[in-house]
Parts: C-alpha cells; structure tokens; sequence
C-alpha cells in the first residue's frame, strides 16, 4: 500500500466534508429525492453513511466485515433505515458528529496495523484499506446525491479514492486470475497517480515498473471510479471510447469484465 495512515486519514477527513457542504447546500425536500440505488432517497443514503461511524465505533461491524458481499448489502438497508426518516437536522448533526468519533478511532489504530496484510471485503489486502473505504464510499455516494438532485459529477481531488481503488483491485481482482500470467497496466487520467501494473502470475499490483504491459487500459479517473463501482458499465465506456485498451484487447476486457469494488 503506498499511501500512508496519515494520508488515509486525511483523505477521510476530507471526503466527510465535502459531503457534509454538498448536503447542507440542500433543500430540506431534496432529502426525499429518490436516487439510482434502488429504494435509496437521499435521505437512506446520509442514514447509510452514519451508520457505518455508529457501528464502526461500537464495533457491531464487525460481526459482518468479514462476511459475503450480499450480507453485507442487506445489512446496510437495514441500519440505513434506522436513520433515514429522522428530522433533516438530526442527519447533518449526525453525520458531523459521528463522523469525527470514527475519525478519533481510526487515529487510535497503530501505523504498522494499517500496512499488515489481513481478511478484507475485497480479500486479503492492508488493513488501512478498512479504513480507506470510507473515502471511496463517501465520493461515490457524493456523486450518487449529485446525480439524483441534477449536479454534475465532480472530476477534481480524485487521487486519493483512485488510489484506495487500484489498491482494492490489487486483492479483490487480481484474485480472480490465479494460475494465469500476463500483465495489466491502468492509468487514469486527471490524477498525479503513476500508472499501475497489475501482475497476474505474482498476484501484485503496484506503481509500474520497467517493460512494456501485455494490456494497457486508459480511462477518465472518475469515469473508471464509477464504472468500478456499479455505477457506469465498463462495456459502455469502451464502446464510447471514454476507456480504452491497448495492446492484448481480449485481456484487457475481461479484467474490466471483473472489476468490481463496493
């Protein structure tokens, strides 16, 4: 992992005010606006990212961590609703409030457990990258808010989400392609983020090195957070031209095919 737990932590830091200003820019109606996510209002949206600080404090999160994808999809509906229907106020002063006391627990977690390799959602990877998510989930949700109350998707600032993002890759898809060689280079655009190579035979990803990738895909940074994370199809982006492979096309398609971190 090449970001560091205080880079982590500010990243964190950072995307909780950003969704804090975008919703308190808000009409109090607005909060009822339904978005893309099937069954989420704004309003479940803001109850979801609460409750992740509730119980991430408490540690009841831990009891599904660990567990499938789908588990965990079902148990965020639920703790989302718990939230969802209070008053617009009690959602701004939870989301501020509680954002800082999981931010207080993450500082307390020592340097060296952030880079220790440990089970994640995404397999087993640095266990910063726990801690991590929470800037990538919060800009997705950002841009899930935006969507639905007729902003335009933000493009600036990227490089810390993109980055937790080619890290997730690193465990999550890399691990789909045991037993096969080849080399997979990403490069996003509009971020300071050096391409990263991702090696099928090692199971890495990291910087690029020296040599030429046996694929290279090229893409919009947020275009690629997007479409990675459910939002945006990969094959749509492809036939638009807004990502494109070069070199072994085959390759490259089926390791988009199997990009997938929420």
């Amino acid at each position: 992992m090449t970001a560091s737990k205080d880079e982590i932590l500010r990243a964190v830091a950072g995307q909780r005010r950003a969704l804090l200003s975008l919703v308190r820019s808000l009409d109090p109606e607005q909060f009822d606006t339904q978005t893309a996510l099937p069954g989420w209002r704004v309003r479940e949206i803001v109850g979801h990212v609460i409750s992740l600080d509730v119980t991430s404090v408490n540690g009841k999160i831990l009891l599904v961590a660990f567990s499938s994808m789908d588990k965990l999809e079902r148990w965020n509906d639920r703790h989302a609703a718990r939230w969802a229907d209070r008053p617009v106020s009690d959602l701004l002063l939870g989301l501020d409030r509680w954002g800082r006391r999981f931010l207080r627990l993450a500082r307390t977690v020592p340097a060296p457990l952030y880079r220790l390799r440990v089970p994640t959602l995404w397999g087993r990877g640095p266990g910063g990258l726990l801690i991590w998510s929470r800037a990538y989930d919060e800009w997705v949700h950002r841009q899930d808010i935006r969507r639905a109350v007729g902003m335009d998707d933000e493009q600036v600032d990227l490089a810390p989400v993109a980055e937790f993002l080619l890290t997730a890759m690193s465990a999550a898809v890399l691990a789909q392609f045991a037993g096969r060689r080849g080399r997979v280079d990403v490069s996003l655009d509009a971020t300071p983020i050096r391409e990263w190579r991702f090696d099928l035979g090692s199971g890495t990803g990291s910087p690029a090195g020296e040599g030429d990738p046996d694929a290279r895909i090229g893409a919009p940074a947020h275009s690629f957070i997007l479409a990675a994370s459910g939002r945006e199809r990969f094959d749509d982006l492809l036939s638009a031209g807004t990502i494109t492979v070069e070199g072994d096309d085959s390759l490259g398609r089926e390791f988009l095919s199997k990009t997938r971190i929420v």
